[in-house]
């Protein structure tokens, strides 16, 4: 199965309706998640809450851990999107987004 073919089954297809738990190889993170292998960034989170809504649920998250590989990041350790370029998801439309570009510099912020 093709990336794209992955990615859009995770996106598209119910976990209350199908086991996905086989799609990935995984590691178990510090505090017990499923970390995708092949991710180039994890955040292992905890839920705090939920926004439930008529036929969708959003669930408050409290991030204990984030993990990144050492390719997407600058000298400085943070995240370079010039390198990595996020993919977001979109409901309603089920459409697939990259991000990346930079559209603007604030420059640094004084203290």
């Amino acid at each position: 199965m093709t990336k794209e073919k992955q990615l859009e089954r995770m996106g598209t297809t119910s976990g209350n309706k199908t086991d996905k738990s086989t799609a990935f190889t995984y590691t178990l993170g510090e505090h017990g998640a499923p970390l995708i292998d092949k991710a180039k960034i994890s955040i292992e989170c905890e839920v705090d809450g939920n926004y439930e809504l008529e036929n969708f649920d959003n669930f408050i998250c409290k991030i204990l851990a984030t993990y990144a590989d050492e390719g997407i990041l600058n000298d400085s350790g943070k995240i370079s999107y010039h390198t990595f370029k996020p993919v977001l998801f979109e409901f309603p439309t089920y459409e697939y987004f990259v991000t990346g570009s930079k559209v603007g510099d604030c420059g640094k912020m004084n203290k």
